[in-house]
């Protein structure tokens, strides 16, 4: 959003300062004697050479030539071209002294009081400069009165035309890019018009805006930024290229990165002579300080010079890197659209070089033409020819913007005020002519002829304004019809639900036609009876209409019937049944499939030719969208079917693949084996896509001997993770020692880690190796390391980083060689915020971090996790129990498993023991698995019956209430067995099971209270 608004205000920067240049050039009145930025002979003469005369007109005194120097104009000193320029800016708000006016006739280089002022004004408003000169090779300076000039028509004009064009430009690809924000190459060519607008008005004319920094800084940042804008378009345009892909930034950064340097030395030089060429003041001191800061003035400016011929060659640079860019793009289009799209663009670059090579050819052969606008031509055709070129290949192709920006309403409104804008100029014309009898269309008059276009606009957009309000008023029907056509529109475009259609066709009837009530009925079947789907207002219609054949006929046949007092019989019967003042059909592939019902209006006038068609273009309309909310729907429930169907498929194929690895399991066949190189999974059951991701990651670090921190919820199997790791390592042949480390006092836990000597404490009989010892050369894994002391944790942190350690009792070091995986279900990041846990220690031991997921995170598991567990169980116990029946393992699939696979191995166990055949049923599961609702955390049906709630530790230390019942004594003892009995569908040991007590008490409270 920065990024829109920023470019938006570029934009709007853009065209102000196009107009301000375009108000400023015009009004300002100049000395005709061209000058450059440094002199061009090597004369130590002091001023500003004279360059060009050829816009000279009055001169009352020596005339000044090429080659002459400037040393003072209407009492300025003129040391550089700053001063020159600077005088200019004056000139521009010079109050004329009344003592300066002269007759017309007087020649103001005679001796009057009048001429000691610098300058003078006629009565026909002509004003003259006292100018005082040097010719080369001579001392004594000559005077000579020069008369101030406007501007040329042609330069203005011809900035004036471009400007207008570019306007355009900016203003329709900004309304594409306030629709396409996202489109890059989009953004760039917004930012490239506006830049372009700055550099091309400012640059027309930057001998006049020099005077002004605040119009010239604009013009010379946009001027040399300008090429890098370009670049940065050719390269993503019409899409990015390969190496700006790859790195976004480092492209940025080679392309802008050489223009802003130079923008900004540019901009700094000409702040810095603007500012010592300011006026210090009166004195012998301020006269002294000018005089050192004009000559500093003067060296400052041939560097800039030599600054300026670098930045124009930098700019070649970027253009032709720019047609390279280009040219690959159009060598590497992906098809004949995108082609089409670089062409135009390509052919205007190639066209380009002409006149931008006729400019080069002016900068070295003709400086003075080349400084003073006569390479204004020619980069007006360059810039127009790229114009041209942007509206085929980006409006037409890229964008398309004929199509989906300006549509036939912009395109109406474009020519209403283009025509406004013509009668409004013509206005202006004339009536400055009126007053000028001046038939200039480009002079001074410019700037009074735009505030007379804007105030002529601006009354007519009022004019249309208060017209449009009118129309509201006085047609207001046709705004609302039109307001209940788009609504319509919008239902049909969303395919919505048939009673939201049926609703909004009901709403505008009532909106439009001011009935008070309305009805939709849709056939049923292929009868000829129609079902009410929807009504609207006080609506007394019956809910079900039975047609006669032939009202029915009627109605498919002329669609439409109105109540009149002698009208078709079956038709007017129909109205009066229904108290209905009009029917009308919806057809639906060819055949009458429901009727709109349209009750009285409140002042019982009749319905008019005009609303039949209103209701026949709603009525047309809305069969159509039901018709495809229908179809919408028919689809819908077919997607979800053939889902569903998929569903299954891959839950059978789970199952299968389930059954395959168990029976590869049994029966040990020799393809199962597997080699040294395969990946040993262990006990480690599942193949969803959470349990496949970790056994990836595990694959990748069990080579390293990089620390591993296992991470999950208890019960999730992280110490067969911890197993799986150490098989899949090199460490394979040597032992895995695990420590529970919150099983241990810290003291117990130092003693059992690190080994103890004899005599070390109380009971330290004999030494004892530690673990860390025992695991010397293969894994040690620390299960629970969350839960130990900070002073463990300091001493395994030296461990961890010298591989040595001291025995308790000990002073001498024992080197070991042990990868460390550990494992917490304790949120480390909360324990280390706390103060509880080291943070250097996280570090070490978070080398590479696992995180198990929990049991409902992967419930694709379940079935094969269950066969696996009936298998050990039924060895365990003796049985046979082998299969599931499939209610079960819904319910179990269904559970959300709050102990994960502990939780799991002890619900199988227990279901084993309980079963009676060799098929696990859902009445061998307990009573939370098969009835979930009373193990979740909800509120109880009873006081007597009270959740025990238990914390289960996790990842996200995740509160789970398991419900327990239990009995007390009260009155309402008989109301819970009665809940009980009833949630167990009368099975007693499961109600008795569900309540906690044994079943014959269980069995005495029921004789008790009468319900045995």
């Amino acid at each position: 959003m920065f990024q829109k608004w920023s470019i938006t205000a570029l934009a709007t920067f853009a065209v102000l300062y196009g107009l301000v240049v375009l108000w400023f050039v015009p009004t300002q009145l100049t000395l005709p004697l061209g000058a450059l930025l440094v002199n061009n002979d090597r004369s130590p003469s002091p001023g500003v050479e004279i360059s060009d005369v050829r816009s000279l007109k009055g001169c009352l005194g020596p005339t000044p030539g090429v080659g002459d120097h400037i040393i003072s104009a209407a009492g300025r000193p003129i040391r550089n071209f700053t001063d020159w320029s600077e005088l200019h800016y004056q000139l521009r708000n010079w109050k004329i002294d009344p003592a300066a006016q002269i007759e017309a006739g007087q020649d103001p280089s005679e001796k009057n009081p009048a001429t000691q002022l610098p300058v003078v004004q006629k009565p026909d408003q002509t004003r003259y400069v006292q100018v005082w000169f040097l010719r080369p090779g001579e001392q004594i300076p000559h005077v000579s009165w020069i008369q101030l000039v406007e501007q040329p028509t042609f330069g203005v004009s011809i900035t004036l035309l471009w400007f207008v064009l570019q306007l355009c430009v900016v203003a329709v690809v900004g309304v594409a890019y306030w629709n396409r924000p996202f489109d890059q190459p989009l953004r760039t060519f917004f930012a490239l018009s506006s830049v372009t607008m700055i550099a091309f008005v400012g640059g027309s004319h930057w001998w006049i805006v020099a005077s002004c920094p605040q119009l010239i800084l604009p013009f010379v940042i946009s001027s040399i930024m300008l090429p890098a804008v370009l670049l940065h378009f050719f390269v993503v345009y019409p899409y990015p290229s390969p190496v700006y892909q790859w790195s976004r930034s480092l492209s940025l950064a080679v392309i802008y990165i050489p223009a802003a340097l130079a923008a900004t030395v540019v901009g700094s030089l000409i702040l810095l002579a603007s500012f010592l060429s300011s006026d210090s003041g009166p004195g012998p001191f301020a006269m002294t300080l000018d005089r050192l800061a004009g000559e500093f003035v003067c060296r400052l400016l041939p560097l800039l010079r030599q600054v300026v011929f670098c930045i124009f060659a930098m700019a070649l640079l970027y253009f032709g890197a720019s047609l390279l860019v280009i040219y690959r793009s159009m060598r590497g289009a992906r098809n004949p659209l995108e082609r089409n799209q670089v062409r135009s663009i390509f052919l205007a670059a190639i066209f380009a070089t002409i006149p931008i090579g006729y400019t080069i050819y002016l900068a070295f052969a003709d400086r003075v033409g080349f400084a003073l606008g006569s390479a204004r031509l020619p980069m007006f055709l360059a810039s127009l020819g790229f114009m041209l070129a942007y509206a085929i290949g980006i409006a037409r192709y890229k964008l398309m913007l004929i199509d989906q920006v300006v549509t036939r309403g912009v395109w109406y409104y474009s020519a209403s005020a283009g025509l406004a804008v013509i009668f409004a100029s013509l206005i202006a014309v004339g009536a400055m002519n009126a007053m000028t009898q001046d038939l200039s269309l480009f002079g001074r008059s410019v700037p009074l002829i735009l505030v007379l276009v804007t105030s002529v606009l601006v009354l007519i957009w009022g004019r249309d304004a208060i017209q449009r309000v009118l129309d509201r008023h006085f047609f207001s029907e046709k705004y609302q019809l039109d307001k209940a056509l788009q609504r319509m529109n919008r239902v049909i475009s969303n395919v919505v639900e048939p009673e939201a259609i049926s609703d909004s066709l009901l709403n505008s009837c009532q909106e439009v036609l001011h009935v008070d009530q309305a009805a939709l009925y849709l056939r049923k079947k292929n009868g000829f009876e129609f079902r009410m789907s929807t009504a609207a207002g006080r609506a007394r219609f019956p809910l079900q209409i039975v047609l006669d054949p032939d009202a029915f006929e009627l109605l498919s046949e002329e669609s439409v019937v109105q109540r009149f007092m002698h009208g078709h019989a079956a038709a007017q019967s129909l109205l009066r049944q229904l108290h209905a003042e009009v029917v009308h059909g919806l057809e639906m592939q060819g055949h009458l499939s429901g009727l709109l019902v349209l009750g009285p209006k409140p002042n019982h006038s009749p319905f008019s030719a005009e609303d039949l068609a209103f209701a026949s273009a709603l009525a047309r309309t809305t069969a159509v969208a039901l018709h495809c909310a229908t179809v919408q729907q028919d689809v819908a429930r077919l997607n979800q079917d053939l889902q569903l169907k998929i569903d299954k498929i891959d839950d059978q194929q789970r199952q299968l693949a389930a059954l395959h690895n168990e029976l590869s399991t049994l029966s040990k066949l020799p393809g199962t084996t597997p080699s040294n190189d395969e990946f040993h999974r262990g006990e480690i059951k599942g193949h969803s896509p959470a349990i496949t991701h970790v056994l990836g990651t595990i694959r990748k670090v069990a080579g390293s001997t990089s620390s591993v921190l296992i991470r999950g919820e208890s019960g999730t199997g992280k110490e067969l993770l911890a197993k799986a790791i150490h098989e899949n390592s090199t460490r394979s042949h040597k032992p895995l020692i695990s420590v529970h480390c919150a099983a241990l006092s810290p003291t117990l836990l130092e003693s059992e880690l690190f080994g103890h000597v004899k005599g070390a404490f109380t009971d330290a009989r004999q030494d004892k190796i530690g673990r860390f010892q025992m695991a010397d050369g293969g894994t040690l894994f620390l299960d629970e390391i969350g839960d130990i002391s900070l002073d463990v944790q300091v001493k395994l942190l030296r461990v961890l980083q010298e591989r040595m350690f001291e025995p308790v009792g000990s002073g001498t070091p024992v080197a070991v060689d042990v990868r460390i995986v550990a494992a917490t279900h304790r949120n480390l990041e909360q324990l280390i915020a706390e103060g509880l846990f080291r943070e250097d220690l996280f570090y070490r031991l978070n080398v590479i971090s696992v995180t198990l997921p929990p049991l409902r995170e992967r419930r694709e598991d379940i079935y094969e996790l269950t066969l696996h567990l009936l298998r050990r169980s039924s060895e365990k116990c003796g049985k046979n129990v082998l299969r599931i029946d499939d209610t079960a393992l819904k319910a179990l699939q269904d559970y959300h498993w709050p102990g994960n696979i502990r939780e799991l191995q002890n619900v199988i166990e227990r279901a084993v023991v309980m079963a009676e055949e060799e098929t696990m049923r859902l009445a061998d599961l307990p009573v939370e698995i098969r009835h979930p609702q009373l193990s979740v955390s909800q509120p109880m049906p009873s006081d007597n019956l009270r959740p025990a709630i238990y914390e289960m530790p996790g990842a996200r230390s995740t509160q789970i209430a398991l419900r327990r019942k239990t009995i007390s004594a009260g009155s309402d003892e008989k109301a819970m067995l009665e809940s009980a009995l009833a949630s167990c569908q009368g099975n007693k040991a499961e109600a008795a099971r569900l309540l906690g007590i044994p079943r014959s008490t269980f069995f005495s409270k029921l004789k008790k209270h009468g319900l045995g």
